[in-house]
């Protein structure tokens, strides 16, 4: 029997980086962590994805995503408000912080013209009365709740962790050949980290990343930036 893949195509669609968010203008710390020298070839761009991006993932992103998915579900509107108001408290940057909530606006909005359903309407209701923020996460686990769990969990991580490789060659000496590599190395052990990502409950969300977090607000007032964020 065939098996039915009818909702990868517009899995897909929503995850390339074509797809009007406005992601690719914020490299999310990474910017900064290069100006700061912490990330200056493929080996320490590795190290920053393994020791960043995936302990972010693991414990918070992707369980944020998970619930959120699980709230549209039962049509629980007020619990996509509580974890929204979860990752405004937690992102503690002024620049992380907003980037989440451009990027998540801008995606709902495109949903709504893709694709829309009644607790998608009342959610952006909420956010333009500004009752709600409409942090990235939320609103692609929302968005997408009809998707299979597991590849709405892989899409999440690769197009977090794409970003970086897509961001590497605007600020590194570094060709797309090695970037590819580094890729490659960042999504082995991609299904057992988000395996482990889903034994994580609503009481233990939260990763605490100051080294990110203080390159971010570093970036906030930098002479010279290519990235939002």
């Amino acid at each position: 029997m065939t098996e039915d893949v009818a909702w990868l195509a517009p899995l897909l669609q929503v995850s390339d980086s074509a797809f009007p968010t406005g992601s690719y203008a914020h490299s999310l710390g990474f910017e900064q962590m290069v100006q700061l020298g912490r990330v200056h070839n493929a080996d320490s761009m590795r190290s920053y994805i393994e020791e960043h991006i995936w302990p972010a993932l693991i414990h918070f992103e992707l369980p944020v995503v998970r619930l959120a998915q699980e709230a549209a579900l039962r049509g629980d509107l007020e619990a996509l408000v509580a974890l929204d108001e979860i990752l405004d408290a937690a992102k503690s940057a002024r620049e992380l912080r907003e980037a989440s909530r451009v990027i998540g606006r801008r995606r709902l909005h495109a949903f709504l013209n893709v694709a829309t359903s009644p607790l998608l309407v009342r959610l952006a209701s909420l956010v333009d009365e500004e009752k709600t923020s409409g942090h990235h996460a939320v609103i692609f686990g929302a968005g997408l709740a009809s998707f299979p769990l597991n590849a709405l969990l892989v899409a999440w991580a690769f197009q977090s962790i794409n970003g970086v490789c897509l961001a590497a060659p605007k600020l590194l000496r570094i060709g797309q050949e090695a970037v590819q590599r580094v890729l490659s190395s960042a999504l082995s052990g991609m299904q057992e980290k988000i395996e482990r990502s889903q034994s994580i409950v609503r009481a233990d969300l939260g990763w605490f990343d100051p080294s990110l977090e203080i390159a971010s607000m570093h970036h906030e007032i930098a002479h010279e930036r290519l990235f939002i964020s």
